[in-house]
């Protein structure tokens, strides 16, 4: 692991704090715990796991080299998660929208930004292609991650009544969790043998 990859790795985990602060706002999570609490967690303990487990991992990967690409890529793809429903919360918070044909435009925002994030992470650090990757190519590739994100969204949250939780706010976060789910797959092959391939 170069010093570069421990200050990425460091760099990414409190990015990844800050964009979990809406979330954690919007769906009423933060209530469970104090704000100090919630901060220490958020900008100490999880840079310093996700910093260790980066470094277990580059050890690890020695053995296993797809293992650190892998792995760059999950921290990335967290990144970007985190972004995605850090945005999405934040405009659920200030629409009051959670549902419906409305909910498309905010998930097409907070999944562009996320994407975008995710071109310049996965070209510069993840898989550092030595070819100049085609940003049409990775829009169109992500372009059909952002329709099968925002179906998924969009069907869950208006034709399935929520389960499990009560909150719609809640409901539309879950079904966030479960097209990003998807997407992930759709997006790691696009990437790895379309857009990144060496």
């Amino acid at each position: 692991m170069s010093k570069l990859d421990l200050i990425y790795s460091l760099a990414i985990s409190l990015i990844v704090g800050l964009f979990l602060l809406p979330t954690f706002v919007n769906t009423g999570l933060s209530n469970k715990l104090s704000l100090p609490l919630l901060l220490i967690l958020l900008f100490a303990v999880l840079p310093v796991v996700v910093t260790l487990g980066m470094i277990v991992v580059s050890f690890a990967a020695k053995r296993f080299g797809l293992l650190w690409q892998f792995s760059k890529f999950a921290l990335v793809g967290v990144l970007n998660t985190a972004i995605d429903f850090g945005i999405l919360n934040l405009m659920i918070l200030l629409t009051g929208i959670t549902s419906g044909i409305g909910i498309i435009p905010l998930n097409i925002v907070s999944f562009s930004a996320a994407v975008t994030n995710s071109f310049f992470w996965n070209k510069k650090w993840v898989f550092q292609s030595p070819k100049e990757a085609n940003f049409i190519t990775f829009f169109v590739i992500t372009l059909i991650g952002l329709v099968i994100n925002s179906s998924i969204v969009y069907i869950i949250t208006t034709f399935v009544p929520p389960v499990f939780v009560e909150s719609e706010t809640l409901w539309a976060n879950l079904a966030k969790v479960l097209a990003t789910g998807v997407a992930l797959f759709w997006n790691f092959t696009g990437y790895k043998l379309i857009v990144f391939k060496r």
